[in-house]
């Protein structure tokens, strides 16, 4: 059980520090781009597109560290239970 937590954490920082970083390159170029043609018709085209990927970036970037979370606190008061419960029988 110990393992799968232990993954659970890592898996939950990696997609968190993943997401932060593509966010950062991901509208620091689109920043660069807009201020560099000064083209409003970029900005017009590119702005929901880029919206919509933050957002996406956001959900994965908070959600699943969210649920790995709560299925941590799941195991461990499971796991928990399990072997107090187990343990009446031995």
């Amino acid at each position: 059980m110990e393992s799968v937590v232990g993954f659970l954490s890592n898996l939950s920082a990696f997609v968190f520090r993943a997401a932060v970083i593509v966010f950062v390159l991901v509208n620091g170029a689109a920043l660069v781009a807009f201020v560099v043609t000064r083209s409003r018709r970029l900005v017009d085209a590119w702005t929901p597109k880029l919206v919509a990927f933050d957002a996406l970036l956001l959900g994965a970037g908070l959600g699943l560290p969210l649920v790995t979370g709560l299925v941590k606190v799941g195991m461990r008061a499971l796991g928990g239970g399990v072997t107090g419960v187990l343990s009446i029988f031995r």
